[in-house]
């Protein structure tokens, strides 16, 4: 059976947040080791899917935000800090002090705002000392530690090696809004929509389009193909997230 679903951008981080869960390394993790859920506003819809809670304004999880035409920060008034969680219970240790006991078998998921089509991952920063990715990548590489993505198709771009050079070879003079660099995440997995659907159902799944309009901009339209209870199964599930509000800034 093959059969086409079309995601608005909220209803796709809800997906990706589903598909994290379902990942092997991080239910591993949640049992047996620790997994740092670093800020982002896909990062609330997994932190919410890890530990079962609502996160009411998903701006508040995050620092930089794309909203109103421009790059910008959050200044929302329920800040929240990201999640440390240990064999599966929350602990107060802030992210940062907790960062030097992380070890191989434990995870750091790190929302992204590129993606390229070899799965090379980028995430803008404007912090002068590269923000939560410049904190925390030499670490994870030194200790093997596994770097996942959550980052959907709507931030697919050409080329994130040539995006990185051509960021780097000059100064910004101007932006609109806060002035970024790009940072790759290279030895990341990224999880994407396609990636959610091929660790909860066993089937095939293909983007074949992209966009719209009056709410649905950034949307994606997927294919997905198996054997029809395994379809109907995702089609069920894709059902009960359909109308997943927006995350708006309040």
């Amino acid at each position: 059976m093959k059969a086409l679903i079309t995601l608005t951008t909220s209803e796709s981080k809800r997906l990706i947040a589903r598909g994290i869960k379902g990942m092997s390394c991080v239910q591993n993790a949640l049992q047996k080791h620790a997994v740092i859920v670093a800020g982002g506003t896909t990062n609330a819809f997994v932190a919410e899917e890890l530990l079962g809670i609502t996160i009411e304004d998903k701006t508040g999880y995050t620092m930089g935000i794309v909203t109103k035409g421009e790059l910008g920060v959050s200044h929302s008034t329920k800040r929240k800090s990201p999640y440390v969680i240990v064999e599966g219970n929350i602990v107060e240790t802030p992210w940062k002090e907790y960062l030097p006991k992380l070890k191989a078998g434990d995870i750091f998921i790190k929302g992204g705002n590129a993606l390229d089509p070899t799965g090379l991952t980028a995430v803008m920063v404007s912090d002068s000392l590269g923000g939560t990715i410049g904190a925390a990548q030499g670490l994870l590489y030194a200790r093997g530690v596994k770097l996942l993505v959550p980052i959907g198709l709507e931030k697919m771009i050409p080329d994130v090696r040539q995006a990185v050079e051509f960021m780097t070879k000059s100064p910004l003079d101007e932006s609109m809004g806060h002035k970024v660099g790009l940072i790759p995440m290279l030895g990341a997995t990224p999880v994407t929509e396609l990636t959610a659907l091929e660790t909860l159902y066993d089937v095939e799944a293909r983007c074949i389009a992209a966009g719209g309009v009056d709410g649905s901009e950034g949307a994606v339209i997927i294919a997905i193909e198996g054997l029809d209870e395994e379809v109907q199964r995702a089609l069920r599930d894709i059902h009960s997230l359909k109308g997943e509000p927006p995350v708006s800034v309040q």
